[in-house]
């Protein structure tokens, strides 16, 4: 009898594949890939799971487990051009899942808003006070100024973390407000606070060692076994998702990159150069309005105003593309579409 009901579970499984294998022959579907495939998904009724296909399993896109790689797929280039073409397609990735949740970018021009108030009471305190060092009120000053650069670090960090709580939400298949990422920020609120402090400053002098000299970017790589930015990319993440505290979350950080990445690695993520190109654009018309058409300030605002849209823009396109390399990393799961290739091999160097 036991024999004929693993007889019985082994041609069921088999049928799964063939039938798999038929409905998308280019996915290259393996016996280990069709078992992550299939998942228990909350149908939204506490205690009600269904077993049904991974909602994020498109034409093409296969989950690979760590590391390994099925006998078709090809080894990464490495050039430029196809470090570029991996940048655009999680660009391009995470764009297409803004545009099914156009609502987030709510979040980073709350954001923008919150930031521009601080800085304008400092704007305010030096017009009233004079400009440092001539000021009497210098001492003040530069404490307001340093004030405000942490206020503004840790905007950054809650709005990001809103982001990222978001867009996991989304990840879930199921339909984020901007209330459900301002909850996700606001449940690890002290976690955040303290880590944009400890950013804000430890993170800022090893970033500031890293660009003064060489050696300095080798002794901080030497430390974290990473750049500063790529060894904090799960930080947030790990603290909205997991609960954790900074200093684990750090750790954590260092972890996956290490088992899911490797040791030692470099660069900046693909979106992030690939955004720099955009914002290099912006140049064109504030040059022009500067040299071609002084008395006008037309075209300065319009490249200011553009810049401030296109950063609003990145910090989703960034949030969900974390989430996405967060999860994994976690799961050995493709989400959003986004190809293997493009996930193993995410930093431009």
């Amino acid at each position: 009898m036991g024999d004929r009901i693993a007889d019985w579970y082994h041609g069921l499984f088999h049928l799964v594949q063939v039938t798999i294998h038929d409905r998308w022959p280019d996915a290259g579907v393996s016996f280990s890939t069709c078992r992550s495939t299939f998942s228990f998904v909350n149908t939204g009724k506490p205690g009600d799971k269904l077993m049904t296909a991974s909602p994020f399993f498109e034409r093409g896109m296969h989950s690979t487990e760590w590391g390994r790689k099925t006998h078709h797929e090809p080894a990464p280039k490495t050039g430029v051009r196809a470090q570029l073409a991996r940048g655009f397609h999680l660009t391009l990735g995470s764009l297409r899942v803004l545009a099914t949740e156009p609502r987030l970018m709510a979040l980073p021009f709350l954001a923008l808003v919150f930031t521009g108030f601080v800085w304008l009471i400092v704007v305010l305190s030096v017009l009233a006070l004079g400009l440092p060092p001539a000021s009497p009120s210098s001492g003040f000053l530069y404490q307001e100024i340093f004030v405000a650069y942490l206020v503004t670090y840790f905007l950054s960090m809650y709005f990001m973390a809103a982001i990222i709580g978001a867009a996991a939400v989304r990840l879930q298949g199921q339909r984020p407000y901007v209330l459900d990422g301002i909850g996700a920020a606001n449940a690890s609120i002290f976690q955040i606070l303290v880590w944009s402090f400890l950013a804000a400053t430890v993170g800022a002098l090893l970033r500031f060692t890293s660009i003064r000299s060489e050696a300095g970017g080798r002794f901080v790589s030497r430390v974290l076994g990473y750049g500063w930015p790529i060894a904090t990319v799960f930080v947030l993440p790990t603290m909205v998702l997991e609960g954790v505290g900074p200093v684990k979350a750090f750790r954590r950080s260092r972890a996956l990159l290490r088992e899911r990445w490797g040791a030692h690695q470099s660069g900046v993520l693909g979106t992030g150069l690939v955004f720099l190109l955009l914002f290099a654009v912006g140049l064109v018309p504030f040059v022009w309005g500067i040299v071609g058409e002084p008395g006008s300030l037309t075209w300065p605002v319009a490249a200011v105003l553009y810049w401030l849209v296109l950063s609003a823009l990145w910090s989703v396109v960034h949030g969900i593309l974390v989430t996405t390399l967060y999860h994994y990393a976690t799961d050995s799961e493709a989400s959003f579409g986004f190809n293997w290739q493009a996930l193993n091999h995410p930093w431009i160097r």
